[in-house]
């Protein structure tokens, strides 16, 4: 019984992965065929995990509304801007162009 359920715990992680793997593919998908393009300022920057991760935060408007989100970009400062690609039809999703085009 203790196999069986060891067996079972990796298949779920394994499965797990698969599927947020896909899921980000499938976003990145979206953001290059359909995205639109803005203008996004950094708001804050901050050291993330334990590999020394640069994070810059950043925000932008959309129809009166403002949505964040993030780049792993250590050379942006405060207060630079940068272009962002969103989806349309939610905001939220949203990657800078660079990532984009890189990805």
């Amino acid at each position: 019984m203790k196999i069986l359920l060891n067996n079972f715990t990796i298949l779920l992680l394994i499965g797990i992965i698969i599927f947020f793997s896909l899921k980000s593919d499938n976003e990145i998908a979206e953001l290059k065929q359909n995205g639109k393009k803005t203008k996004a300022i950094i708001y804050d920057k901050k050291s993330v995990g334990s590999k020394g991760t640069i994070r810059s935060f950043y925000r932008f408007k959309v129809n009166e509304s403002y949505y964040e989100g993030f780049d792993d970009n250590e050379n942006l400062v405060k207060f630079d801007s940068i272009i962002i690609i969103y989806a349309k039809n939610n905001p939220e999703l949203n990657r800078s162009k660079e990532f984009v085009d890189n990805y």
